[in-house]
């Protein structure tokens, strides 16, 4: 799963990427500043550090999760329009949109537009995000209304439907109303997820405020969005250091989960995924799904000889697994279950796939 992180000029963006990616044991170069740049971060989960310690594997693999870093945006010109809309494509084959906004004040870096107003910041990128998808709604209609004109177009009746189905888009627009109150079908719904309009992918905010700030906090949601508060400044310097170390930084500051911890779960909790987990002898496992999967296609992630064969899913819930110690406890305390295919596999669940090929 990728997470682009977008935001305007000078609003720390990049230094939260560096700091979560290197928290995360991605090494990032952001020499050119003109370029995205990619990093695959480690997601913490301290149940497979809990399950390795029991069952002592060959190894342990925890989740992974992309962020992309776009260069700054500057809408202040056309010439700068035109350069995020070069990087509108990324963001459209990304699953979520991260927006990082500058909350504090530095008198050696000039904020965009000479003031420091998230609010703002944050109602303009969200504007030009539905620009963008009204370009591209209308560059689609027309293609619809020119292939509709030809005689004999063998796609008539879904070339009609589309149209419907496009021009409710283009009025959700225009009224700043959310595509994903169009469509009820589910046709439609998959449809409409194939264009990847950017207003309709899952956001949050990333609040970069001064040091005392962002240790200190702050709500869980901004604007109509759910958000999270940090310092890239104290996020950098917690990268730097080797785990004790910074597990004591952040005690001195109060901190009782770094803020790269929180954007990631924040980045999980928006895009509705969860972790199921396994462990054998050799290998511990974190496996992300969206939220709704069934324990045969969960079993598929694992290896697609488990889905066709699939009989049971052993499942254990990963605090029923912990408090009863190991396994057989947990047996004979009544807290393993045999699943069907049906089952819609939770977070935390520590699964074992029964199957035969």
């Amino acid at each position: 799963m990728r997470v682009a992180l977008v935001g305007p000029l000078q609003s720390g963006k990049s230094t939260v990427f560096a700091a979560v990616a290197q928290a995360g044991g991605s090494h990032v170069d952001l020499h050119r500043a003109d370029q995205p740049h990619l990093a695959v971060v480690k997601v913490p989960d301290d149940r497979v550090t809990w399950l390795a310690e029991r069952y002592h594997p060959q190894r342990s693999t925890l989740a992974e999760l992309e962020f992309l870093d776009l260069p700054g945006f500057d809408l202040t010109s056309e010439s700068g329009r035109a350069a995020a809309k070069t990087h509108w494509p990324a963001m459209r084959q990304s699953d979520m949109l991260a927006f990082v906004l500058r909350n504090f004040e530095n008198p050696t870096v000039a904020p965009y537009r000479g003031r420091v107003e998230p609010q703002a910041d944050l109602r303009e990128l969200l504007e030009e995000l539905i620009f963008a998808d009204l370009e591209q709604t209308a560059g689609r209609i027309d293609k619809l209304q020119a292939a509709l004109r030809k005689s004999g177009d063998p796609h008539h009746r879904e070339n009609e439907h589309e149209l419907g189905l496009m021009q409710q888009v283009r009025q959700a627009l225009e009224s700043e109303k959310p595509i994903s109150q169009v469509a009820t079908d589910p046709q439609d719904q998959k449809l409409l997820r194939s264009f990847a309009f950017l207003s309709s992918k899952p956001a949050l905010v990333v609040l970069n405020c001064s040091e005392q700030a962002g240790a200190e906090g702050g709500g869980e949601t901004f604007g109509p969005l759910p958000a999270v508060h940090l310092s890239a400044k104290i996020e950098a310097e917690l990268s730097q250091l080797a785990p004790q170390e910074r597990a004591e930084f952040m005690a001195d500051l109060g901190i009782a989960e770094s803020a790269r911890d929180k954007l990631i779960h924040a980045c999980y909790r928006a895009m509705n995924l969860v972790s199921f987990l396994t462990v054998g002898d050799v290998d511990c496992r974190a496996w992300t799904v969206p939220a709704g999967t069934d324990a045969v296609t969960a079993a598929g992630h694992v290896h697609s000889d488990m889905a066709r064969g699939f009989i049971r899913a052993e499942t254990v819930a990963f605090e029923d697994l912990r408090a009863a110690g190991d396994m057989k406890a947990a047996r004979a305390t009544g807290k393993v279950r045999l699943e069907g295919k049906g089952y819609i596999v939770q977070d935390g669940d520590v699964i074992n796939f029964r199957f035969n090929v």
